[in-house]
């Protein structure tokens, strides 16, 4: 509060009310901004779970210990100028799997989709959004994500990503990567070139949206639910990628025709050899630990009801008919997850490759026991378990 005290006012003392001086501590040591990017490699092949490195990289070149399977994720912000068109070209070495999203664009990626086919002209990139103009924002955000399974051969492996860029109206790279006339500027493979804009361009730190948004997928993303987009009857554990699926299994459309399972199951298509199959959903939570359908063949039809979250709790449900069909639960793991599974009488085992994350076990509310069915290779190579649905009846299975 103010109090009466004598002050100096104009060179002559005067009786009125001033206010005391604060003392703050403060830093006298000026600190730059952190230049690079962020760098955080796990010794899983999840994306997740106990961290080896995290630090941050001058450049996103980064070299590691390949003998054991890893993933990494490179992270962080380029500042860009209107009036250019930045390019990025991705290296990642022997990884499985790669890719790299700058605002919201995938430029680049290995292991996934293949390149799509030409494009019309009108359309800037023919394979990827790549290379990309500026447009509202000067900020974008990178990422990149790679999983290694490691390799006997090459006791470390290099991943990263390489940034050109060029003025719009230059078109195209000239010969030896450089784009009208600008000097190339690299981000790893080989030694890279001062270049003044590239060294003050380069943020370990996400936007702040950015950062939330990741938080908020991270806390979604996890649990067991239909994350597969291929099929409503494959079930997936993240961040570990344990995977669950449900199969209807019989002996073809016709009844003659080689054994066949029902793999995948979706309402927009369905593999060759699936003409009689349809599928009718019903209630689903939008987050999706919730989910019921019926799934039918030409001669059996069943509910499947599924409760996900942190521990699974399913039923499979005969409505009519069956005879000659068996339901098979397989596991396995998806998106280059390594993982180890097995199966028991009445058990499915999953154990990611890894630290820091979660093992799994399925449990059937009875022993596995098919009928005289054969099973396509494919699947009677996977673990699994099989329950003839003749006469009806009920399989439930839980992860409790």
């Amino acid at each position: 509060q103010p109090f009466d005290v004598v002050c100096m006012q104009g060179g002559r003392v005067a009786r009125w009310p001033c206010l005391p001086l604060l003392y703050l501590p403060i830093s006298l040591a000026w600190q730059p901004p952190q230049r690079g990017f962020a760098l955080t490699l796990f010794n899983s092949t999840a994306v997740a779970g106990t961290i080896l490195r995290s630090e941050t990289v001058a450049l996103p070149n980064v070299t590691h210990d390949s003998r054991r399977p890893f993933s990494a994720t490179i992270t962080g912000t380029i500042s860009v100028e209107r009036d250019y068109l930045y390019n990025f070209s991705c290296f990642f070495g022997d990884a499985v799997l790669g890719y790299v999203h700058v605002d919201g664009h995938l430029v680049c990626q290995k292991g996934t989709n293949g390149a799509h086919g030409p494009t019309p002209p009108s359309v800037r990139s023919t394979e990827y959004d790549n290379p990309l103009p500026v447009l509202s924002s000067t900020a974008w955000p990178i990422r990149l994500v790679v999983v290694h399974h490691g390799s006997a051969s090459r006791p470390t492996d290099s991943f990263g990503v390489r940034i050109t860029r060029a003025p719009e109206r230059g078109g195209r790279p000239a010969r030896g990567g450089e784009w009208g006339g600008k000097v190339e500027a690299r981000l790893g493979g080989g030694t890279p070139r001062k270049e003044a804009w590239l060294e003050g361009a380069l943020s370990p730190a996400l936007p702040e949206a950015e950062a939330q948004r990741d938080a908020m997928q991270a806390r979604l993303s996890s649990g067991w639910a239909p994350w597969y987009d291929m099929s409503y009857t494959r079930l997936v554990r993240l961040p570990e990628g344990s995977a669950l699926a449900l199969m209807l299994c019989d002996s073809g459309a016709s009844g003659a025709d080689a054994p066949r399972c029902l793999e995948e199951a979706r309402v927009d298509w369905g593999p060759g050899g699936q003409g009689d199959v349809t599928i009718r959903l019903g209630a689903h939570a939008y987050d999706r630990s919730y989910l019921q359908l019926y799934l039918a063949t030409a001669t059996c039809n069943v509910s499947i009801e599924v409760g996900g979250g942190d521990e699974l709790l399913a039923i499979v449900e005969v409505v009519a008919g069956c005879d000659g069909t068996e339901l098979v639960l397989a596991g396995s793991s998806v998106w280059y997850r390594v993982h180890e599974v097995s199966a028991a009488a009445q058990t499915l085992s999953f154990t990611p490759i890894g630290d820091g994350l979660r093992s799994s076990v399925v449990h059937a509310t009875q022993p596995s026991k098919g009928s005289a069915l054969l099973l396509p290779r494919r699947v009677e190579a996977l673990p699994h378990l099989r329950f003839d649905l003749a006469g009806g009846g009920s399989v439930g299975f839980s992860s409790k």
